[in-house]
């Protein structure tokens, strides 16, 4: 039962990897394809697009 549970739980946090993935790489594809106004120097925010805070 113990391992049937961590396989589960496995398989369900490479899931949302997989889907964190996905999104990125298609926030980055829509923000090339249609810039945002209020970006003058580049079409795309590449540390939204993959989630990084700048500090």
């Amino acid at each position: 039962m113990t391992e049937h549970h961590r396989r589960a739980q496995a398989e369900r946090e490479e899931s949302a990897l997989e889907d964190a993935i996905g999104d990125a790489a298609f926030g980055l594809a829509a923000d090339i394809a249609h810039p945002m106004a209020r970006q003058a120097e580049s079409g795309y925010d590449l540390d939204t697009d993959l989630g990084i805070d700048p500090r």
